[in-house]
C-alpha cells in the first residue's frame, strides 16, 4: 500500500480530473480525504477504495498491488471487546481495558484507515477521561470533530464515539456551558433515536451505550421528553444485538425514570430486576454498587 496514494494521484491527473470533480458530492469520499490518502498520510478503508478504483476505471488490485485492505480479525475482537464489555471502574477490568488498548496501539493502530484510527482515539480518549476524571485528554477531539458531527442526520460509527466522549466530558464537567449545550444534546437525542436502522448491527453496541448515556444526562437535568423512547430502543437494540451485558444498567435508569414519576412500586421491581441481571452475569462488583445506588436514590 506504500505506493496506493501517489498511483490513484497520477491517474486521476491522467485523466485530468480535480480532487472536487472526483468526490462529487463528497458523500462517498471528501476532498480533505483524498488529498490525504494522495499524500500516503492515510490509507483508504475497504469501501473508499472501492469506490476510488471505480472513479479510475481500474481494478482494485492494480492500485493496491494486491495487499489485502481487510481489517485484521483480531483487531476487531479488540475494538469491539472495548465496545461491548463496560469495565464499571473495576481495577482488574480497567486493566484489562488499558492491556487491549496497547495490543491495538502496538500492533495495529499505524496501519489502520484513517477512520479506524479516529474511533480508537475516540475509544481512548474517553477511557483516559472516565478513568483520570480529568476532561482535557478528550477536548481537543471535540473540538476538532463535534461541530461537523452535530450537524448531521445520521451518525457513522465514527460519529457515536465523538459523540460519547462528548456525553462524558459534559457529565464529568457538571454540564459547564464550555462543554454542554442543551440544544446541542436534545439534537443528539433527537437524531439517535431514528438511528436504529440505519446502523450495522456490529455498531449498535455503541448505539446503546450512547442511548443509556443519554437517559442518564436526561434524568440528571430532569429532561424527562426523550427518557421512554430512548429506553424503549435501549431494549430493542439489546434484544436484536443479543447483548445483556448493558441490562443491569438499563433497569436502573428504568427505576431511576420510576422514581422521578413518583412511582416506588416499579422503582423497586427495577431494582430487583437490575440485581437479577447482575447475578446472572455472576458480576459481584456491580451488584455492590447498584445496591449503593439504590440506598442513595431512596435516602
Amino acid at each position: 500500500m506504500n505506493t496506493f496514494g501517489q498511483k490513484v494521484r497520477e491517474l486521476r491527473e491522467e485523466k485530468g480530473i480535480t480532487r472536487e470533480e472526483f468526490c462529487d458530492d463528497e458523500s462517498e469520499l471528501s476532498v480533505r480525504q483524498l488529498a490525504r490518502i494522495e499524500s500516503g498520510s492515510s490509507i483508504p478503508n475497504l469501501a473508499k477504495a472501492y469506490y476510488i478504483a471505480k472513479k479510475l476505471n481500474v481494478t482494485l488490485g492494480s492500485i493496491t498491488d494486491k495487499e489485502s485492505l481487510e481489517i485484521p480479525k483480531r483487531y476487531n475482537e479488540l475494538k469491539y471487546l472495548i465496545l461491548r464489555i463496560p469495565t464499571y471502574s473495576d481495577k482488574e477490568r480497567l486493566k484489562e481495558r488499558e492491556q487491549q488498548f496497547e495490543e491495538i496501539f502496538e500492533d495495529y493502530y499505524d496501519n489502520l484507515p484513517e477512520e479506524e484510527q479516529l474511533i480508537i482515539d475516540g475509544l481512548q480518549s474517553k477511557f483516559e477521561v472516565y478513568q483520570s476524571g480529568n476532561i482535557h485528554f478528550g477536548t481537543d477531539m471535540i473540538a476538532e470533530y463535534f461541530h461537523q458531527v452535530k450537524k448531521k442526520k445520521s451518525y457513522t460509527l465514527n460519529d457515536l464515539a465523538i459523540i460519547d466522549l462528548y456525553l462524558l466530558i459534559a457529565a464529568i464537567s457538571q454540564f459547564d456551558e464550555q462543554h454542554f449545550q442543551k440544544e446541542d444534546f436534545k439534537i443528539i437525542c433527537d437524531t439517535l433515536l431514528i438511528q436504529g436502522e440505519e446502523l450495522a448491527v456490529e455498531d449498535r453496541f455503541l448505539l446503546n451505550n450512547l442511548l443509556l448515556n443519554c437517559v442518564n444526562i436526561a434524568l440528571n437535568l430532569k429532561l424527562a421528553a426523550n427518557i421512554q423512547p430512548m429506553l424503549e430502543l435501549s431494549h430493542k437494540t439489546m434484544v436484536l444485538i443479543q447483548d445483556f451485558q448493558k441490562m443491569p444498567i438499563y433497569n436502573m435508569y428504568r427505576w431511576k425514570y420510576a422514581l422521578l414519576q413518583d412511582n416506588q412500586t416499579e422503582a423497586e421491581d427495577y431494582y430487583n430486576q437490575s440485581v437479577m441481571f447482575s447475578k446472572m452475569l455472576n458480576d459481584e462488583h456491580l451488584i455492590q454498587q447498584l445496591d449503593d445506588e439504590w440506598q442513595k436514590d431512596n435516602n
